[in-house]
């Protein structure tokens, strides 16, 4: 029985010869095309990396703005007061 790394299983190809294809089709570039896809590789390598932690930060956020949503959909008679300077909102908390 042989194991299979994740991605072999995952995808069916071995590393080891992708690896030389993407090596093959870098060397058959121009020079100046070079670090275009250098900067593709380090997008890619943020993507995944940073990206999970913002896409589960954005979910954060959003459900956050759901249940404000909700919440205020459950009390309509709740307004929030709006002041005009900052003097009118001192004097409508000063008995707080």
């Amino acid at each position: 029985m042989t194991i299979q790394p994740t991605e072999t299983k995952r995808t069916g190809a071995r590393p080891d010869l992708e690896e030389r294809a993407v090596v093959a089709a870098l060397r058959k570039l121009p020079p100046n095309d070079r670090l275009e896809v250098l900067r593709y590789i380090e997008y890619l390598e943020y993507r995944a990396h940073v990206a999970p932690n913002i896409v589960a930060e954005e979910h954060a956020l959003w459900g956050a703005v759901e249940a404000n949503q909700q919440y205020k959909s459950r009390r309509p008679d709740e307004k929030l007061d709006i002041y005009e300077t900052g003097e009118d909102f001192l004097k409508a908390v000063e008995d707080l």
